[in-house]
C-alpha cells in the first residue's frame, strides 16, 4: 500500500512512505487511512499535522520531491567579449586567423 511521491495532482498524500502524521494518529484501517484524532478519514496535506520526513512538503501541500527549480542565468555568454590577438604564425597553426573568442 504505502508508495514513493506525491498523487497524481502532485500533492502528498498519506499514501506515501515519507508521510508522517505529527499526533501520531495516522492509522490503517483495511484499505482506508483513519486519522484517531479527529475520528475520520486522514485528509492528507491539508491537515494542520501533516509532515514530510524528508521535509519536502511545499506550501498548499505540494510534494517538493517531483518539483523543478526553473532558474534563469542573469549574465549571459555573450556579456563577455575577448579580443585577443594572436601572433600570425599561431593563428595559421590554429587554423583561425581572425580574432579567436
Amino acid at each position: 500500500m504505502p508508495q514513493e511521491g506525491p498523487d497524481s495532482q502532485g500533492l502528498c498524500w498519506p499514501k506515501c512512505i515519507w508521510f508522517k502524521c505529527a499526533k501520531r494518529a495516522l492509522w490503517i484501517r483495511g484499505n482506508t487511512l483513519w486519522c484517531n484524532w479527529s475520528n475520520e478519514n486522514c485528509i492528507g496535506s491539508s491537515c494542520s499535522y501533516a509532515l514530510c520526513v524528508r521535509a519536502k512538503m511545499l506550501p498548499q501541500g505540494r510534494c517538493g520531491l517531483v518539483v523543478k527549480r526553473v532558474t534563469t542565468d542573469k549574465i549571459k555568454l555573450e556579456d563577455f567579449k575577448l579580443d585577443v590577438k594572436i601572433p600570425g604564425k599561431l593563428a595559421q597553426r590554429i587554423g583561425d586567423d581572425k580574432d579567436l573568442v
